[in-house]
């Protein structure tokens, strides 16, 4: 119901077609861009603290792997929901701070921009699991595979309730409330290696399997939905 009161209220406010749309724009010089060069732009509007979380992370897991005589992968799989936290954070950072409709004012549509800023720190997500999966699984008896699914999981499941939160409510509370997502997913993740170790035997790996597969698919409809939200305006440039 509360879906259908929302569309209504859209094709009732519905703004009008605009009038000579492309003439318009003919008329503002606009220096070209591609695509190559869009990203690199958006890459230095990303959070300085992103970044930092990234390096800290495999700076952490290289000296463990480095240093530690010992399994480091339950370490690194408690971490990930932190740099999981980006995603969320950066992907409704207009939303959380209520600039959705001045960005999607602009030059480039806030559609273009929360693709950019996504596509750029999932590109730097896997390749920082690239390394950390073999760092991980360097004193540990599971295999590439299985330590892959391990860190995965965790990081799927805080995207997933991370998008879910960013969809729902937006100011600091969305932000207080990711960090908690995060925090909650890495607690209970030292909580199950602690106290329910038997869930990593190899009997229990398909369960494992289901579970980053399920949340594979709630990340890429929650990446969806969150595109989705990004309506552009009329006298959008892009």
């Amino acid at each position: 119901m509360k879906q259908d009161r929302r569309k209504a209220l859209q094709d009732a406010f519905e703004a009008p077609a605009p009038q000579h749309k492309e003439e318009f724009f003919r008329t503002i010089p606009q220096p070209g861009m591609s695509n190559i060069s869009f990203m690199i732009s958006q890459a230095g509007y990303i959070q300085k603290w992103i970044w930092a979380v990234s390096i800290g992370l495999f700076a952490v897991s290289l000296l463990g792997a480095c240093f530690m005589e010992r399994d480091i992968l339950w370490l690194i799989s408690s971490l990930l929901p932190f740099l999981a936290l980006s995603i969320a954070t950066e992907s409704g950072r207009s939303r959380i701070y209520d600039m959705a409709e001045l960005e999607m004012a602009s030059r480039f549509s806030l559609r273009s921009v929360v693709l950019a800023r996504m596509g750029i720190l999932e590109m730097v997500h896997l390749a920082l699991l690239c390394l950390l999966i073999p760092l991980g699984n360097r004193n540990n008896t599971a295999t590439i595979l299985q330590a892959g699914v391990y860190l995965l999981v965790p990081y799927l499941l805080t995207t997933v309730s991370g998008l879910w939160i960013v969809r729902k409510f937006q100011g600091r509370e969305a932000v207080y409330s990711c960090m908690g997502a995060a925090g909650a997913v890495s607690g209970m993740n030292l909580f199950v290696q602690t106290m329910l170790p038997e869930l990593f035997y190899v009997r229990c790996f398909h369960w494992w399997m289901a579970a980053f597969l399920l949340l594979a698919v709630l990340t890429i409809k929650g990446i969806t939905k969150m595109i989705q939200l990004t309506e552009e305006l009329t006298w959008s440039l892009s």
